[in-house]
């Protein structure tokens, strides 16, 4: 009869999306225990990774709603967790924004069997990048093996190896830019200066990686990932032909699939954050 009992209130409190002290948690329950004690995962997000996706991760959110919701143990954890509306309750555009930022924070990181029914984990966090290893245990206690300070993922970061750097030394193949380069830049007051590069990058980009081929109508052209902002902030994706970029309008825009291996980016000491590619004004994606 008490077996019986516990099994029914078990199943109830589960229907209510409520953990039961004690229980065993699932995966996404620890993963949850794990950021909220050490912090969120630091990933390369799939909705601007490797390219951006139109409507953003809105857009993600209501296509990947129904998905999300047939998986019931993960549906109620996320349900749990962020404070949303429970089963059977439908959920506005907003919640699904917030489930769906939830799921992709759950699937960066990945737990692996340890010992004694615990799961262990190895990631680094979004808001100081470090790298931490420890393990959880199956009601949800952490343990930390290590901390150590990690870096931002690489993600694809936009530019195309044959993109041409502007400097005081004339245009510079954006693959041999190195912090301590001197760029040109433009400054607070809209002037062109030279400032030193304190940042550059590059990152492998998968298979099937596409480029936006961006020409403008006095020539200049630029291939870059769809998620790189002009000077104003806008995303190379989000333009159209007859758009103003850098002074010109735009007259040729598509999407095309990028052959190389990597993506390139930099950023100029100053203010701005802006610096020419391909003569083209761009602000630069490692911005703070």
């Amino acid at each position: 009869m008490r077996r019986a009992l516990a099994a029914v209130l078990l199943l109830a409190a589960m229907a209510c999306g409520t953990t039961v002290p004690g229980a065993p948690l699932n995966q996404y329950q620890l993963k949850f225990r794990i950021f909220d004690e050490l912090g969120p995962p630091a990933f390369c997000d799939p909705d601007f990774y490797p390219i951006a996706h139109a409507g953003g991760d809105q857009a993600s959110a209501l296509s990947n709603y129904p998905q999300i919701r047939d998986n019931s143990e993960l549906y109620a954890a996320i349900v749990e967790h962020e404070h949303l509306p429970a089963p059977p309750a439908e959920l506005d555009d907003a919640q699904k924004l917030t489930l769906y930022r939830a799921f992709k924070k759950l699937r960066a990181l990945e737990l692996h069997p340890g010992g004694g029914g615990s799961s262990l984990f190895d990631y680094t966090t979004a808001d100081t990048y470090t790298k931490v290893q420890g393990s959880v245990s199956s009601d949800g206690k952490v343990s930390v093996n290590s901390k150590t300070q990690g870096s931002r993922p690489s993600c694809p970061i936009c530019l195309s190896a044959a993109t041409l750097i502007g400097t005081p030394d004339g245009d510079v193949n954006v693959t041999a830019i190195r912090p301590g380069t001197l760029v040109w830049t433009q400054g607070a007051d809209g002037n062109r200066i030279a400032a030193l590069v304190i940042e550059a990058g590059s990152t492998p980009v998968p298979a099937g990686h596409v480029m936006v081929h961006l020409t403008l109508a006095d020539g200049r052209q630029l291939w870059a990932s769809p998620g790189h902002q002009t000077a104003d902030g806008r995303p190379l994706g989000s333009l159209s032909v007859g758009d103003v970029v850098d002074g010109s309008r735009v007259s040729g825009w598509e999407r095309v699939p990028y052959a190389g291996d990597r993506t390139y980016d930099l950023l100029p000491a100053g203010p701005t954050g802006l610096y020419w590619a391909n003569s083209v004004l761009l602000r630069s994606t490692l911005s703070p």
